[in-house]
């Protein structure tokens, strides 16, 4: 693994640091091809019970490289137009249903928001800032939104997506509309997050990973069928790709065209 990314146990804790902090963490791509091999690891580690998702230095995550994007002549083309092929960043991206937290310790733009979209908790420090810039490159926004929708709502997604950069929220605007779920001071982020995580990796992981199925189904499912997957002595049910499927991959397929950051 390169050192683009950081991990190490705790406990029963994994923490993820992203470690391009001279590039505000921005995803490289050792990072799209080195995260899910991290994710595959840790969900075949079955002494973990949760998990942190941070940045190293003064932003959490800007989305897509541009700088690197630009000295290669531009994007490079996809492999495939289902996006459950291509984004493999976040835990449920990759089939991984421990719980999430995500800790926020700056600028977290573009790409970046797709931690947060798939996050259980949403921790940030209150110099954190959160923007989609897509609209004001030129770039179709549709997969942060979209991801983002059940989080925010969806009048509060719209607004974040067609503002552009001048949409840009800080932490305490971020909270107020649940796009994130605490704010604290930046020396209280990693203490917080790792108090959550400890806490959350007592449950039991068998019915933590049938909860958070039974949960992301209702996005998709009728409400009576979502339910009746969190029913007692229900068997469990086959992997699902939240919220990846579908219209999903549809509504995008221009975006992917075009390259996202």
């Amino acid at each position: 693994m390169s050192d683009h990314l950081l991990y190490e146990v705790r406990g029963r804790v994994g923490i993820i640091t992203l470690n391009r902090p001279d590039r505000l963490n921005a995803l490289s791509d050792e990072m799209h091809a080195e995260l899910p091999e991290l994710w595959a690891r840790i969900r075949d580690d079955h002494e973990l019970g949760a998990v942190v998702v941070t940045g190293a230095g003064r932003g959490f995550c800007v989305g897509m490289d541009l700088k690197r994007v630009g000295e290669r002549g531009g994007f490079r083309p996809h492999t495939s137009d289902k996006i459950a092929e291509i984004q493999k960043l976040t835990a449920l991206q990759n089939d991984v249903w421990l719980p999430t937290i995500v800790a926020v310790n700056g600028v977290c733009a573009g790409g970046g928001l797709h931690f947060i979209a798939d996050a259980d908790v949403v921790i940030a420090s209150d110099d954190a800032s959160f923007v989609d810039p897509h609209v004001s490159v030129g770039q179709v926004s549709a997969l942060e939104p979209i991801s983002l929708a059940p989080r925010m709502g969806l009048g509060n997604a719209l607004r974040f997506a067609v503002l552009g950069r001048a949409g840009r929220m800080d932490a305490r605007e971020a909270l107020r509309v649940s796009l994130v779920d605490e704010v604290v001071p930046p020396g209280e982020l990693m203490p917080r997050a790792l108090a959550l995580a400890e806490a959350a990796a007592q449950a039991s992981p068998a019915a933590v990973e049938a909860t958070k199925r039974a949960v992301w189904a209702a996005l998709e499912l009728p409400l009576g069928e979502a339910a009746g997957l969190g029913a007692p002595g229900r068997p469990p049910q086959p992997p699902r790709r939240p919220r990846r499927t579908g219209r999903l991959q549809r509504q995008t397929r221009a975006q992917l065209a075009a390259g996202s950051p």
